[in-house]
């Protein structure tokens, strides 16, 4: 085997120079890392920065929130990080409850488990938070479970950051317990039956939230809505108050019925009242129409009377004057006249003229008139 002379040197050169090259190399990886780690800092979306200075002439946190980004920060200088979004802070016993009927049903108790991790990942753990259901006590003495959600966002993070410090501090040492404070100081002032009027809960629910909004700004968050969810009352109690509604529905119920029998009375009194008033004057106004027609009858056939008497009065003076004038001379003539118009309708063939003058002349001397003697003058003759 031929070996060429300092082959050897120049291969461990290489290897010398190629090492030094990669220590270099990762010395300056090294390094920038440790630049960017210590003096580059990164605020994310839907996030605040604050920047808290542990050296130099002024320590502590600087009065300026950041916005998302990326920033520069000298030694000795960390930006901690607060949401922006709405957080929500339940007061609710639904896993616990879930479980229990799921457990009744025979259920798959893994899909639950899965169902409620999934849910509160979506809803990012630095920001949504599960207490136990509150216990409030009542006015009366009485207890009722209540679901209450409270929904909050920081509103002035360097605020949040001087009272509290970094991270979901403020969660434990403010939110919790002044949520839990203002809900059952409002709340209980009410008794436990006035949880089933909606006037009297919607209430309580605004001045809790109310109160609530004013203790949180003073702490640099803002509250955007208090929602209960949810109220349950021990099982003794809520026996007691059903017996107790239902009692009293019924109580309201006979009183109704009452007053409908009372009206209905008083409806029946006022329909006889009504209808004797209708039969008495029916009564009266047939007794005037029968008066009336009786009255009408009595004129009628008292004029009629009158009237046939004045009648025939008119024809027996007239039957008394056309005799007494027929006894008169002349009234004879006009008598013997009338006779004689009577034969013009008798036909010639009936008498011979002989017979008929025969015949006058004797009518005539039966009514007493001469048919020799010319009628007496008038007053008229000349």
């Amino acid at each position: 085997m031929v070996r060429v002379a300092g082959a050897a040197g120049a291969v461990g050169s290489v290897k010398t120079s190629l090492k030094r090259t990669v220590f270099l190399a990762a010395g300056i990886v090294i390094f920038l890392a440790i630049f960017y780690t210590s003096c580059v800092a990164r605020v994310d979306t839907n996030e605040f920065g604050v920047m808290q200075k542990k050296f130099g002439f002024k320590v502590g946190i600087i009065d300026k929130a950041y916005g998302p980004g990326l920033y520069f920060v000298g030694i000795g200088t960390t930006v901690h990080s607060f949401p922006r979004s709405i957080h929500v802070l339940e007061a609710s016993n639904d896993r616990q409850e879930s479980a229990e009927k799921l457990k009744e049903r025979g259920g798959d108790a893994g899909a639950l488990e899965q169902y409620f991790d999934t849910r509160d990942k979506l809803l990012g753990k630095s920001t949504h938070r599960v207490i136990d259901a509150f216990n409030v006590q009542t006015s009366d003495g009485y207890s009722v479970r209540a679901d209450v959600t409270l929904l909050y966002s920081i509103k002035n993070p360097i605020q949040v950051a001087r009272e509290f410090g970094w991270g979901t501090l403020y969660v434990d040492g403010f939110v919790i317990n002044t949520f839990r404070n203002g809900v059952l100081s409002t709340l209980g002032k009410m008794n436990a039956e006035s949880f089933y009027n909606e006037t009297i809960r919607i209430g309580a629910a605004r001045e809790a939230e109310e109160l609530l909004r004013k203790r949180f700004s003073e702490r640099g968050f803002t509250v955007e809505k208090l929602l209960i969810r949810n109220y349950m009352y021990a099982p003794d109690y809520e026996k007691s108050l059903h017996d107790k509604k239902v009692a009293v529905q019924l109580a309201e119920k006979n009183r109704k019925e009452s007053v409908v029998n009372e009206e209905k009375a008083k409806l029946r009194q006022i329909e006889s009242k009504g209808n004797a008033a209708i039969t008495i004057a029916e009564s009266e106004i047939s007794a005037q129409i029968s008066k009336i027609l009786a009255e009408a009858d009595l004129y009628s056939s008292q004029t009629r009377a009158r009237g046939d008497t004045e009648y025939n009065i008119a024809i027996a003076e007239a039957k008394k004057l056309k005799a007494t004038a027929l006894n008169e001379t002349g009234g004879r003539y006009v008598v013997a006249l009338e006779i004689a118009k009577m034969f013009d309708n008798i036909e010639g063939a009936v008498m011979t003229p002989e017979q008929y003058i025969a015949f006058i002349r004797s009518a005539w001397a039966i009514i007493g008139v001469n048919p020799g003697q010319p009628p007496p003058a008038t007053g008229r003759e000349k």
